[in-house]
């Protein structure tokens, strides 16, 4: 065998051994409905470029694609993404925008878990058609929830909506 051949040979034992490790190192899919089944699960995002919201004292990063919809209201902030839509609202009254979601003919699973730094309770919601998902963290100090409250016909765009959820941030965690 000459030089050349047996540089030709390494050449490709080396890009197969490359490609072999490539392999090996891609990481899986992540499943983005295993919220469905896990409301609780964590996630975590890249929002460094995304925009803030305050909402009374609690901030939050969207995604510039999503577009804010103007509210009256200074206890709430609503968001759109195609079809879907997320409404935040920070009240005492606004453990009943849970509530009303909080069905059984609604209900797909029910967890407690940490979304955004503080213990929620969470919902997935869903029928035929459609993809859902309600948190709400109370504040005993003042008596008021925040509550969230994501609907739409797309997976991928609830999906999308309650990543940002984990980007929440509560006046008493700033620092």
């Amino acid at each position: 065998m000459t030089g050349r051949a047996v540089g030709l040979l390494m050449a490709i034992a080396i890009t197969a051994a490359d490609l072999q490790a490539q392999g090996a190192i891609t990481p899986a899919r992540v499943d983005d409905s295993g919220w469905v089944h896990e409301p609780c699960l964590p996630d975590s995002v890249d929002s460094f470029f995304w925009t803030r919201y305050d909402l009374r004292g609690i901030r939050i990063r969207i995604p510039n694609g999503v577009k804010h919809i103007k509210n009256p209201s200074l206890d709430e902030l609503h968001f759109r993404l195609g079809q879907a839509t997320m409404r935040l609202r920070v009240h005492l009254d606004a453990s009943r925008m849970f509530a009303e979601v909080y069905t059984p003919q609604n209900t797909r699973k029910h967890c407690f878990g940490d979304i955004g730094g503080l213990m929620a309770e969470a919902i997935s919601l869903g029928g035929g058609s459609w993809f859902g998902f309600a948190a709400r963290w109370p504040d005993a100090d003042r008596g008021e929830w925040l509550t969230a409250v994501i609907r739409g016909g797309r997976l991928a765009e609830v999906t999308l909506l309650r990543r940002t959820l984990f980007t929440l941030v509560f006046p008493d965690e700033r620092r």
